[in-house]
């Protein structure tokens, strides 16, 4: 699963003898240097909790060269520390991981060790590792409305994995992972927090299995039963077929609303063609669950399932 690591500057603590109070600190770590200057005096502590930068993974350990250089500026001599090390993170925890690394300067004059005065800054690092896996909420009736990147405005059903990208001008930007739009990217206003819209902590369910029986005119699902109906100038014929997620907000009598606040979300059967597992009142061709006041529980038993196609839930059977 990929994961983003962010890493910041948290803190400088200036130990040992005062070589001066005009500091730099220089971190590199990979592609990113974080330059940082600094008044402070000895056996002080300078908070900072600066960005360093961001970096994706998909490996149980990060693994990354650091190297840190203080400096203590002068007017003829600057004094120069410098370390490096392997940083090694985590990332299956996600509670902030901290590294400290002590850097040593001594007075230097003419590229020479002068005096016997040594200054010792601890230098912080925090780790903090970010699941950029996501999955749109269950809300409003069902979906999340959404902007694709350079095209329209679109809606999403509950629970579809997206990976979230980054964050910026008070909107989070995406891709798609599965669905009808997978693999595009769109992006959504932040919450009224101005925090993500976004769910961690969902897990999918494996694939669901359901019958249709033709001449009980029955959904069933675990063994219960559910009351349809179909149009009988389109019979069913036996057979399998996938059922897909959900693809878009299908219209229906808004009196519906007091009965099933999920009666806009259909599935369509098979990976072609108009026909759908949905709620209503009559039908002209899909499977439709009369028992409109039932509809939310077998949305609930649909919306998490997944079969591992990126873009059904599971599958139906008809029989007899």
């Amino acid at each position: 699963m990929l994961k983003k690591i962010q890493f910041k500057l948290i803190k400088i603590k200036y130990t040992g003898k005062s070589i001066g109070n005009d500091i730099r600190i220089d971190i590199e770590l990979l592609d990113q240097v974080l330059r940082v200057d600094k008044r402070m005096r000895a056996r002080k502590t300078a908070e900072l909790n600066q960005s360093i930068g961001t970096f994706p993974s998909d490996q149980k350990t990060f693994s990354a060269n650091v190297k840190i250089t203080v400096t203590e500026k002068d007017i003829l001599f600057n004094d120069i520390g410098k370390t490096e090390k392997t940083i090694k993170v985590d990332t299956g925890d996600i509670k902030p991981q901290n590294f400290t690394y002590n850097i040593e300067l001594r007075e230097n004059r003419f590229g020479k060790t002068w005096g016997k005065s040594i200054a010792i800054f601890e230098v912080t690092i925090e780790a903090l590792v970010i699941n950029t896996i996501k999955y749109t909420p269950d809300i409003d009736n069902g979906w999340l409305k959404v902007k694709i990147v350079d095209g329209d405005a679109v809606s999403l059903p509950a629970f579809l994995k997206i990976q979230s990208d980054y964050i910026e001008g008070g909107r989070e930007y995406f891709t798609i992972l599965e669905g009808i739009y997978r693999g595009q990217k769109g992006s959504v206003s932040l919450d009224e927090n101005k925090e993500s819209r976004f769910l961690s902590k969902i897990e999918h369910e494996p694939l669901i299995h359901l019958q249709y029986s033709i001449s009980q005119k029955a959904l069933i699902i675990d063994n219960k039963k559910y009351q349809t109906t179909d149009y009988t100038g389109s019979p069913w014929k036996k057979g399998w077929h996938d059922i897909e997620l959900p693809d878009y907000p299908h219209k229906d009598p808004s009196s519906y609303v007091n009965i099933s606040s999920r009666f806009k979300t259909w599935f369509r059967i098979g990976h072609s063609g108009e026909k759908y597992l949905h709620t209503g009142r009559a039908s002209l061709g899909c499977i439709t669950v009369i028992e409109i006041e039932k509809w939310n529980e077998i949305y609930d038993k649909l919306i998490k399932a997944r079969k591992g196609d990126f873009i059904s839930v599971g599958v139906l059977e008809i029989i007899d």
